[in-house]
């Protein structure tokens, strides 16, 4: 049996095998180079019965070795990083003989014969495999490979365009090393589905479980650990950011670009709630990649604002069409299919990559627990306390709020929303909700009032007279939402903490 330690990575471009060898002569690592056709059968049962293990089962035809059927057993995939059992024994003729392998590798449950009697040939993938065998300057061995085909059942294909770094001896931060200097000549973006994921993806027309980004809650538990729950909470951070970026890949749209903003921001959040316990360079770094990628999603907030203004469903849009010219005005503001293809760039992109790729070895870091036995309950309560006084503080006042007031607290808001969210699993579902209702109320009304201050900021660019009964309507549905915004504050103050 060997486990596999192993970065994968879609890519995009052309010359991809060249761009390798250039970048590895480049920086003087000595490498063997070797090519082959590869041509792989995945089988199953008709009722999945592997699948359902989390067993994969495979036949490899080489163009330059013997073929090989493969079985591999549940893993792990954190950010891109599979490890997982593999077990190999060669083989003649294209139907698996489960009996070759040692019969300690499957599940108690599982009745071989009849399931080897049931095998059918399911999807196949074919394709051109480049492989390096590199030797690191600190003597760790690692084969990079880069596989240019298709994945294909009798009717479908999808393109296979992918690079894995796989740990054959060493040091993974060797790995995560050459990971990063593949990340300055490639677009790369992390693979979190196998080829036999996306096979029986495409076979079954599966299509990935999409992430309600409305309803997103950390797994932390009330036995973890403090260092256990900063390990757990950014690796769940992680998997959100990537799973949205394939969704925003496969169908982009400013909600779901939103949504990537939001779990940065969240990660963020967990960068400043967990700072004392974090190395203080792993700290700055990683708030300074999260920084850039925020700034580069800076506009989509406003975007979202405009397109809700002008939508042909939205609320505000038989008010606009009183004065074509305002509607003029956030028609040109309005961004465009373009700014989406763009933002698809970004997340191939060598910031974000590193983003992703310091945050997995964070995750997966050996952090001395010995030294700080805290438990997350004995450190959450504070964390929260410590926001609800900085809400009250800001909040009450004797004079009635602004609207400006309202987004100028936007932030702090925001801050105490996310520490909940963060430790939201250690408490009472039905008390916890009781309680941030308001405060959400809060949040989201805010949301509104920065629509409602937008279209205001377009009608004063606007150098045409403007109708009257326009301007009298803006200002007095502002007047309306920010005494509904205070109701709001008033019912939230007044609500016990469910965490004391």
């Amino acid at each position: 049996m060997e486990t596999e330690i192993e970065l994968k990575y879609l890519v995009l471009g052309n010359d991809v095998a060249q761009v390798i060898t250039n970048l590895l002569t480049l920086h003087k690592l000595p490498f063997q180079y070797q090519e082959q056709e590869l041509g792989n059968n995945y089988f199953d049962t008709p009722d999945l019965q592997l699948r359902k293990a989390d067993i994969g089962l495979r036949i490899r035809h080489s163009s330059v070795k013997a073929s090989e059927q493969t079985v591999k057993t549940a893993g792990q995939v954190i950010g891109g990083l599979h490890q997982r059992p593999e077990y190999n024994t060669t083989i003649d003729g294209e139907v698996p003989k489960l009996s070759l392998f040692d019969a300690n590798i499957w599940p108690a449950d599982f009745n071989i014969e009849k399931i080897s009697a049931n095998l059918t040939s399911l999807f196949a993938t074919n394709f051109k495999r480049s492989t390096w065998l590199i030797t690191c300057a600190d003597d760790s061995i690692i084969e990079l490979a880069y596989d240019s085909g298709v994945v294909c059942t009798s009717s479908k294909s999808e393109d296979i365009s992918e690079i894995e770094l796989e740990l054959v001896s060493g040091n993974k931060v060797s790995l995560f090393d050459l990971a990063k200097l593949l990340f300055s000549q490639l677009s790369l973006r992390p693979g979190l589905a196998s080829k036999a994921a996306r096979g029986y993806g495409l076979a079954f027309a599966h299509e990935p479980e999409k992430v309600d980004a409305n309803n997103i809650v950390l797994k932390l538990s009330a036995n973890m650990s403090l260092m256990t729950s900063l390990q757990k909470g950014f690796e769940e951070c992680l998997a959100y950011i990537q799973k949205l970026t394939e969704q925003f890949i496969v169908e982009p749209n400013l909600y779901t670009l939103k949504d990537i903003s939001d779990v940065l921001a969240m990660t963020r959040h967990g960068l400043w709630l967990y700072e004392d316990y974090l190395d203080e360079k792993i700290n700055i770094s990683l708030r300074e990649h999260i920084k850039t990628i925020l700034k580069n999603l800076s506009w989509v907030d406003a975007a979202i604002q405009v397109k809700e203004l002008v939508a042909r469903s939205g609320k505000y849009r038989k008010r606009i069409e009183n004065s074509e010219s305002l509607l003029l005005e956030l028609k040109e503001a309005k961004h465009d299919q373009q700014d989406l293809e763009n933002a698809v760039q970004l997340f191939y992109r060598a910031d974000f990559n590193l983003l992703q790729l310091s945050l997995l070895q964070l995750v997966i870091s050996d952090l001395n627990e010995s030294e700080n036995r805290t438990l997350l309950t004995d450190l959450a309560p504070s964390w929260l306390t410590i926001n609800l006084d900085e809400l009250r503080q800001s909040f009450t006042c004797q004079q009635a709020l602004g609207a400006q007031d309202y987004i100028d607290k936007h932030a702090l808001l925001t801050r105490s929303l996310l520490t909940g969210c963060w430790f939201a699993k250690l408490y009472d579902h039905t008390g916890r909700n009781e309680y941030r209702g308001p405060w959400l109320d809060l949040h989201h009304g805010i949301e509104e009032l920065k629509i409602l201050l937008l279209l205001k900021e377009h009608l004063q660019n606007i150098h045409q007279d403007v109708p009257q009964k326009l301007i009298a309507w803006l200002d007095n549905k502002i007047e309306h939402l920010v005494d509904t915004l205070e109701h709001c504050k008033q019912a939230a103050l007044v609500l016990p903490p469910y965490w004391l």
